[in-house]
């Protein structure tokens, strides 16, 4: 039975990895669609799954900002993908508004692209090369994460 569950937590990680955000395609707080396909020249990509209610979410926003401004030379396309429901919409425009972060804020309230990227708990962090493929992905986060995203970075541009 171990080897089983072993098996399928692989298995999902595997699958996770393996995917790519090419396709992913919301609205933004502002209403207008946005493609990712057609964001994507960039030296990295990282993704950001996160809600309104989320205490960890915004401990690791401005970590992530962080390392924006640390690899200023380096172009860091950020999308932060609320999970919050059409109620609380008004809260994602609020707290954008309130918050003046450098990333891209988009909404999945219906939950589709958080289903299609198996996304169970938040904050869930991906990271993603030019091509759009998944070569990193993190679910929670605590102080010092932003480390291993730092890692990741630094290993997606030595292959460069």
């Amino acid at each position: 039975m171990k080897t089983i569950w072993l098996f399928f937590i692989l298995l999902t990680s595997a699958v996770g990895l393996a995917q790519d955000i090419t396709n992913i395609r919301l609205k933004d707080v502002n209403g207008k669609t946005y493609v990712m396909k057609d964001h994507l020249d960039n030296d990295a990509n990282i993704i950001l799954f996160w809600a309104t209610w989320c205490l960890p979410c915004h401990k690791e926003f401005p970590e992530i900002q962080k390392l924006m401004e640390k690899y200023a030379d380096k172009k860091i396309n950020v999308v932060a993908i609320s999970t919050d429901s059409p109620r609380s919409i008004a809260k994602v425009k609020s707290f954008v508004r309130k918050n003046n972060y450098p990333f891209t804020f988009l909404l999945d309230a219906e939950g589709k692209v958080s289903a299609n990227f198996m996304v169970d708990a938040i904050p869930h962090s991906f990271l993603a090369d030019a091509s759009g493929k998944v070569v990193y992905s993190h679910t929670g986060y605590r102080k010092g994460d932003e480390l291993d995203m730092e890692k990741e970075l630094l290993k997606l541009w030595e292959k460069e």
